[in-house]
């Protein structure tokens, strides 16, 4: 393995970790304007360590180049294509330039700065008091409906107040420092699975670390919106799943088959289809299942017209009543870009996972960080399907796609995987190669 370099750190985690957190912490109203070009805090952030992570990744000092890598770059590279097709040379240059830098930069700042277990849990405990501390100021708001911390910070530097949004249950959905509650939802609940792994080691007795999961569920909840608690009950499902089948073997593949069965019931016996079914449990209101559907119903008839490049950043067909908000990353991906672009989007998530997956004999703390790590993706990639990942939220899912790149090849220390640890599962040389 590649030898690490020392790292300035700044509350346990890197430099440019916790740059790129305070980033997608501030409102958008903390940005700066270059020729119409708005540059938001985390952006100022990827564009400065851009270059220089690039070079590092080239040197080989984290680690040669993979097919994860690779496969990243193909996917910046065929959304460059399709802005180009689309929008010519200078909307390649200008809007392909931010994407690769969203993209390729927040998955670098991962895979680069969180190399080992200790890299990881330290950014997990940041990530989690960071969740846990904005419970400070959006308890409050959502009682009194003042948004106090992107209010206060917009209006001081002259941007937009926070926009009307109906109430829900009698409360205010909490924006935080975000732009919208289903950011600050999905920001909160993506640390379920850092806090009760990580955090809290999956001890039931760890009070502290328990009311830690208490207070990232409650912060997922301030937001009363459908996609975060899908994240969020994702992730319960199937930390609950390893905690109840720890020693069955193969209870993954169960698990997929069982979805894959639940799927081809609903498929062949219901008179909706499994993405209808999906929506109409998981969304709040029968009015936004709707609009969920004709989305999907839309944007699939768009990625069928032009499934090469997509339409680039050009208007969809839809009904003139409908609006152009896509509530579905996978589609928009699809639709922008083109089908190869999901593909190779798809390929790098699901390769990553079940390349960390597969691994033996890897010690206990270690694989709580991959049950951490892969069910905080799982749990982002359902609800996927029913919010669309934009601004900071983009951004954070690639973060956390590269801060689990380490799993697949680093190498734990030699007493580390030598001791077995008490109450873990059974040892992996006696179980099949199934994932996890």
């Amino acid at each position: 393995m590649a030898q690490q370099q020392p790292q300035r750190k700044v509350f346990g985690v890197p430099l440019a970790v916790a740059l790129f957190f305070v980033g997608i912490m501030l409102p958008t109203a903390v940005s700066l304007d270059l020729g119409g070009l708005r540059l938001s805090a985390y952006r100022v952030v990827l564009i400065l360590w851009f270059i220089p992570m690039l070079m590092h990744l080239l040197s080989g000092r984290s680690g040669q180049l993979n097919v994860f890598d690779s496969l990243l770059g193909l996917h910046c590279a065929w959304a460059v294509a399709a802005l180009i097709k689309w929008g010519g040379l200078a909307q390649g240059i200008e809007s392909g330039g931010i994407y690769v830098i969203e993209c390729a930069g927040a998955y670098l700042i991962g895979r680069l700065y969180i190399r080992s277990y200790e890299d990881f849990a330290a950014m997990a405990r940041a990530y989690v008091a960071l969740v846990v501390g904005m419970l400070i100021f959006t308890v409050p708001e959502a009682i009194t409906g003042v948004h106090i911390l992107h209010d206060s910070i917009s209006s001081a530097l002259g941007g937009p107040s926070a926009p009307y949004i109906e109430q829900r249950m009698g409360l205010e959905r909490t924006f935080g420092p975000f732009d919208h509650p289903i950011l600050y939802g999905v920001f909160s609940a993506s640390a379920f699975s850092l806090a009760y792994f990580i955090v809290c080691e999956r001890r039931l007795s760890n009070y502290l670390g328990m009311a830690k999961v208490a207070g990232v569920s409650l912060a997922t909840f301030m937001s009363l919106s459908g996609g975060p608690f899908v994240v969020l009950l994702m992730q319960g499902f199937v930390a609950s799943w390893e905690r109840v089948l720890s020693r069955v073997p193969g209870r993954w593949a169960v698990l997929f088959t069982l979805f894959g069965l639940a799927y081809l019931a609903i498929d062949f016996l219901s008179t909706k289809t499994p993405f209808h079914v999906f929506v109409n449990y998981f969304t709040f209101s029968k009015e936004s299942a709707y609009n969920r559907i004709l989305i999907w119903e839309y944007g699939t008839a768009e990625v069928a017209r032009y499934p090469a490049f997509g339409i680039g950043l050009g208007d969809w067909q839809r009904p003139s009543w409908m609006s152009d908000s896509m509530d579905n990353f996978w589609l928009v991906i699809a639709v922008r870009y083109g089908l190869p672009a999901l593909v190779l989007l798809l390929a790098l998530v699901i390769g990553l996972v079940v390349a960390a997956g597969r691994r033996k004999h890897l010690p206990d703390d270690w694989r709580r960080a991959r049950h951490a790590w892969a069910f905080t993706l799982f749990g982002i990639a359902v609800a996927a399907a029913t919010v669309h990942l934009w601004n900071a939220l983009f951004v954070l899912f690639l973060f956390l796609l590269g801060a689990g790149a380490w799993l697949t090849n680093a190498k734990p220390a030699a007493a580390a995987s030598e001791a077995e640890p008490r109450g873990s599962p059974l040892p992996q040389a006696r179980a099949p190669a199934t994932l996890f």
